[in-house]
C-alpha cells in the first residue's frame, strides 16, 4: 500500500473513531435525558393523582372529572379510578389490588403485566416502583405507585416517540460518521499528495544518480520543513559522495604517479639482471641492493596508502583515557633506539584525552620520522597538555610550501630528493582530524644554541 493511501486510511480511521466515541457519548446523553423526562412525567403524574382522599383524586376539579366523564361514553370508568384525562399522556393505567387482580381506567389501554413488586406496593401501601416493559413488542415505562385505600395505580406511558427520537438519531449520526470519515479519507489522501511529492522528487533524483552515477545533478529542496531538511541532508550526502569520489580518483593518481618511479627503476634493474653474464660481481651486488631499496620502498608506500584508503584502525580500535605524554614517550625511545640521535620528551600539563592509542602514536610516529628525515641534529618533542609538537634543526619549511605539507604525496622541492612517499603527515592529519583535533607546520621560534631554527610541526587534541 502506498504512502498516500496509508496516510488517508490512517486519517479516515482517526475520524472514525472520534466520530463514533462522540455520537455514542451523544446517543447515551440524549437516550438518558428522554427516558429520565419520561420518568419525570411519570412519576409527577403518579404523585399529582394519588394525592388528597381516599380515592386518590379529591382533588380534582369536579368540571373536569365530568367532563372527562362525557368524553367517555362508551366505557365506563370504574369509580376508583382517576379520570383518563387526568392521567394524560400515559398511555394506559390500571390499579392492582393486593392479591393482583388488575382494574383496568382507560379504555384501549394495553394489559400492563403486574410482578411480586407491584402487589408488595399495593399491601403496604407505600412505594414507587419504575420500570421498562414490552408489550405486542412495543416498549413502555411504567409507574407504580401505592394507594391510599389499599391499592397501587399503574400508568405506562409509549417509549415510540423516544425510540423514534432515537432511531432517528442513529440514522443521522450513521450517514454524518459515512460523509465525515469519506471527507477525512479524500482529505488525507489530497494532503498526503502534497507531503508525498517533494519525497517523490528526491526518490527520482536519487533513481537518476544510481543509474546515470552523476552526483552534479541537483537535488530538489523544498516542502515542508522536514521535507526540505530531508532535501538538505540528501544534498550534503551527495556532496559527501562527490568528493569522496574525488579523493579517490585523486588518491589512485597520485599512487600511479608516485608508483612510477619505483616500477621503472626495478624494471631497469631487472633488464640489467637479466644481463648479468655482462657485469660485474660488484654492479650485480649493486643492482641487487637497488632492487631491494626498491622493493622496500614500494612496501612502505603500499602500506601507507593502504593506511590512507582505509579506515581500519577507527573500526577495530577501541577509545581510551590516556595521556599524550605516556604515548609520545614510547616513540621517543624507539626513535633514539633507530635512528642513534638524541630525541628528547619534554612534558607539561599532564591531561587525559580520548583516543584511539595506536591510532595518535602512529601520527605522532611519523611526526617524529619526518623530523629526524630531514635534519641531521637532535629533535625535541614538546607535549603541552592535549597539544604535541615536535621540533626539528633542519632547514624548516618554506613558507610557500607550508599550506601543502599535510596534502597527500606533496614534497618541496627542497624535498624531492629525500626517500619516502609524502604520505607521512597525510596520515597525521587523517588520524587528528577523525579526533576532531588540528593540525599546523611552521618554523620553530626557539633557536638552539648554534642559532638553527628547523621545523615545528604537530597537532592538537580536544579535551573532554
Amino acid at each position: 500500500m502506498s504512502l498516500r493511501w496509508r496516510f488517508a486510511i490512517g486519517l479516515g480511521a482517526i475520524t472514525a473513531m472520534v466520530i463514533g466515541f462522540v455520537g455514542v457519548g451523544a446517543y447515551i446523553a440524549v437516550s438518558d435525558r428522554l427516558e429520565r423526562s419520561v420518568d419525570d412525567s411519570l412519576k409527577a403524574r403518579a404523585a399529582e393523582v394519588t394525592k388528597g382522599g381516599p380515592n386518590g383524586f379529591d382533588h380534582v376539579d369536579g368540571n373536569r372529572a365530568a367532563s372527562n366523564d362525557v368524553d367517555e361514553p362508551a366505557f365506563t370508568r370504574p369509580t376508583a379510578c382517576p379520570p383518563a384525562g387526568f392521567m394524560q399522556p400515559a398511555s394506559a393505567a390500571q390499579l392492582v389490588a393486593t392479591d393482583g387482580t388488575t382494574t383496568v381506567c382507560i379504555e384501549g389501554g394495553v394489559a400492563l403485566p403486574v410482578d411480586g413488586q407491584d402487589r408488595t406496593i399495593a399491601r403496604h401501601g407505600t412505594g414507587t416502583f419504575l420500570r421498562t416493559i414490552q408489550v405486542d413488542g412495543k416498549r413502555y415505562r411504567v409507574v407504580t405507585t401505592a394507594r391510599s385505600d389499599g391499592s397501587a395505580l399503574q400508568i405506562a406511558r409509549s417509549l415510540g416517540e423516544v425510540d423514534s427520537v432515537l432511531g432517528s438519531m442513529q440514522r443521522w449520526l450513521f450517514g454524518i460518521g459515512l460523509v465525515g470519515v469519506a471527507a477525512a479519507v479524500l482529505l488525507g489522501w489530497l494532503l498526503a499528495r502534497r507531503t508525498v511529492r517533494p519525497v517523490e522528487r528526491l526518490r527520482d533524483t536519487a533513481e537518476q544518480i544510481a543509474a546515470t552515477q552523476d552526483l552534479a545533478v541537483a537535488v530538489p529542496v523544498g516542502g515542508p520543513s522536514e521535507i526540505a531538511s530531508l532535501g538538505r541532508s540528501f544534498t550534503t550526502m551527495v556532496d559527501a559522495l562527490g568528493t569522496s569520489r574525488l579523493e579517490q580518483q585523486r588518491l589512485v593518481r597520485d599512487a600511479s604517479h608516485e608508483l612510477r618511479t619505483p616500477l621503472t627503476s626495478l624494471r631497469t634493474n631487472a633488464e640489467l639482471l637479466g644481463r648479468s653474464d655482462e657485469l660485474t660481481v660488484a654492479q650485480r651486488q649493486s643492482v641487487v641492493e637497488g632492487i631491494g631499496m626498491e622493493v622496500e620502498e614500494l612496501t612502505h608506500l603500499v602500506s601507507e596508502l593502504v593506511e590512507l584508503a582505509t579506515d581500519r584502525s577507527a573500526e577495530s580500535e577501541p577509545i581510551e583515557s590516556v595521556e599524550l605524554a605516556d604515548l609520545a614517550r614510547d616513540v621517543v625511545a624507539r626513535a633514539e633506539r633507530r635512528t642513534g640521535r638524541p630525541v628528547t620528551l619534554t612534558a607539561t600539563d599532564p591531561v587525559v584525552v580520548d583516543v584511539r592509542p595506536q591510532e595518535i602514536t602512529r601520527a605522532i610516529s611519523n611526526l617524529v620520522d619526518n623530523a629526524c628525515k630531514y635534519s641531521d641534529g637532535p629533535v625535541d618533542v614538546v607535549v603541552t597538555g592535549a597539544r604535541v609538537e615536535v621540533r626539528d634543526r633542519g632547514p624548516g619549511i618554506p613558507e610557500a610550501d607550508r599550506p601543502h605539507v599535510f596534502d597527500r604525496f606533496y614534497r618541496s622541492v627542497t624535498a624531492r630528493t629525500e626517500p619516502g612517499s609524502g604520505l607521512g603527515l597525510a596520515i597525521v592529519q587523517q588520524a587528528v582530524e577523525r579526533h576532531g583535533g588540528t593540525v599546523w607546520a611552521a618554523d620553530r621560534t626557539d633557536p638552539d644554541a648554534d642559532g638553527h631554527l628547523g621545523a615545528a610541526v604537530g597537532f592538537e587534541l580536544p579535551t573532554p
